[in-house]
């Protein structure tokens, strides 16, 4: 599998502590992604400007013709323990995630929201963050180093006639500061075919313009190392300068919302599994909230579930009936992928048959299948039954997935279990019992009574009872064969609902 990791190491101080960067949502499909959002903040971190937040604050959005929203979600961040409900456009945003953060026994807080149903709806236009209270007390104990407060919104749209992409979303709450000057973050899972519409964005807090000391960002690949930079709004060795690369500002105080297209760059390239990403910098604090990466991948996702089961023939066979689907893709899974079923007992899997998908899979699409298994005597009655989809019966997957871990599902199975053929209540005289085998079709059946084990009395997947006795059934499916539970029937008189009371007359005569 051809990754593009983006490997961590995180060097921490006595008085650092926070939440590593770490895979929050991937997206695959023809998309595309952009953000949008303003800080809260009235100036520079520099001591003359008072240590207030504004109440709220207000961003665009534009989305073209056909860029219909996939997802969409909430940033925001500040000083202090946190406040984690929070309005936009007047509607009430509570957190899904919340991250904190502590510098030097100061606690610093960010948090995340779902939003896409209120994005979708509202389109585009002026969006206004407000509600987030920090009080006064506790801005000015960071008054004129760190106090911040800030929001943003990612929003990943369709694309049309777009490539198929594979977009990532990773959050958390880690920083970099002359106490701890570097910081490699850790995304994996990305797998990449082409440059085409590589591209890296971040959302970081409490960057300040003036006097950068080292404020680098870095990649790092066997193809060697660059240095992305857009100037002269994020030129080099001043990456975390109150800048907002969506709309071209420098006056997004304390608040970086910014991105660099990777398409010309040497290092991204087909092939390439990995990358280092280096935050560093001399004398600045700063605290990374967020990574969003694109890349073109055109790759298929298989996943299987097991549908159901059989009934267990005599000779020890089940059939299984499974769907493959691939859905989290951006291409079709091809015909002829492997698909291998196990007998999972404690840690030991044994396989017990294999099969492969016949046509091409589309995106989004599926095929279903049925295999017939051997279940060896070796094997207990109770057992996970595991089917692998991308399974040349060895482990081994043979087709690059956006995704490589979820390709197996598991489903116990209790070979006590017969054909079971249950009463479906009580039997009344003048009523007939319907009993069903539960089977079609290629099946044969040959139903009995059992005080006359050699006279067939019907040859339908159901049988009419209208007489008591015991009743089983016998099924057939070429080298399926299967005998039901016996059944019994009694016929019982029907009750009175209403008994008739007792009735007396007298004729006195005239």
């Amino acid at each position: 599998m051809k990754k593009l990791v983006l490997l961590t190491t995180l060097l921490y101080s006595l008085f650092t502590f926070g939440q590593d960067i770490d895979t929050f949502a991937q997206f695959n499909g023809p998309y595309d992604f952009l953000a949008f959002g303003n800080t809260l903040s009235i100036g520079e971190n520099n001591g003359n400007n008072p240590c207030v937040l504004l109440p709220q604050s207000s961003a665009d959005l534009s989305l073209g013709i056909g860029e219909d929203v996939v997802a969409a979600f909430l940033y925001w961040a500040s000083v202090g323990n946190g406040d984690f409900d929070v309005m936009l456009n007047g509607t009430p945003v509570s957190a899904d995630e919340t991250f904190s953060h502590i510098f030097q026994s100061q606690p610093y807080f960010a948090a995340r929201a779902d939003v896409t149903n209120l994005i979708a709806a509202t389109g585009n236009g002026t969006y206004t963050f407000s509600g987030m209270d920090i009080p006064q007390a506790t801005l000015q104990q960071y008054c004129g180093s760190t106090n911040f407060g800030g929001w943003a919104i990612y929003v990943i749209h369709q694309k049309p006639g777009g490539l198929p992409a594979q977009i990532k979303i990773f959050d958390g709450l880690e920083s970099v500061s002359a106490s701890s000057p570097s910081l490699t973050i850790t995304v994996d899972g990305i797998l990449i075919s082409s440059q085409q519409l590589s591209k890296i964005a971040f959302l970081a807090w409490e960057g300040d313009r003036p006097n950068p000391v080292g404020e680098d960002l870095e990649l790092r690949t066997v193809l060697g190392s660059y240095f992305p930079d857009n100037p002269p709004l994020n030129p080099r060795g001043n990456s975390f300068n109150s800048t907002n690369s969506w709309t071209g500002s420098d006056l997004s105080y304390q608040m970086d919302l910014d991105y660099y297209d990777l398409t010309t760059v040497t290092i991204i390239d087909t092939g390439v599994e990995y990358i280092d990403i280096l935050l560093s910098t001399g004398q600045d604090y700063i605290m990374v909230n967020n990574i969003v990466t694109i890349v073109h991948s055109q790759l298929p996702d298989a996943t299987i579930e097991i549908d159901d089961l059989g009934v267990l023939c005599e000779n020890n066979n089940i059939d299984v009936e499974y769907t493959v689907f691939n859905i989290n893709s951006t291409n079709v899974l091809p015909a002829n992928t492997p698909i291998a079923f196990y007998a999972e007992v404690g840690a030991m899997r044994t396989l017990l048959g294999q099969t492969a998908t016949v046509n091409d899979i589309p995106m989004n699409g599926s095929e279903s299948g049925v295999i017939r298994l051997d279940i060896p005597i070796a094997i207990p009655s109770i057992f996970n039954l595991v089917a692998v989809v991308d399974d040349d019966g060895n482990g081994v997957g043979i087709v690059n997935e956006t995704d490589e871990s979820n390709n197996e599902f598991v489903r116990p199975v209790d070979l006590n279990e017969e054909l079971l053929i249950v009463i479906p209540g009580p039997a009344c005289m003048g009523s007939p019992v319907i009993l069903d085998s539960g089977l079609t079709a290629p099946f044969t059946f040959a139903w009995y009574e059992a005080s006359d084990p050699t006279t067939v009395i019907g040859t339908n997947p159901t049988l009419v009872v209208t007489a008591d006795g015991i009743y089983y059934v016998i099924a057939e499916d070429g080298t399926c064969r299967v005998r039901s539970n016996s059944v019994p029937i009694t016929f019982r008189p029907q009750p009175v609902a209403n008994p008739a009371p007792d009735m007396r007359q007298c004729d006195f005569g005239t």
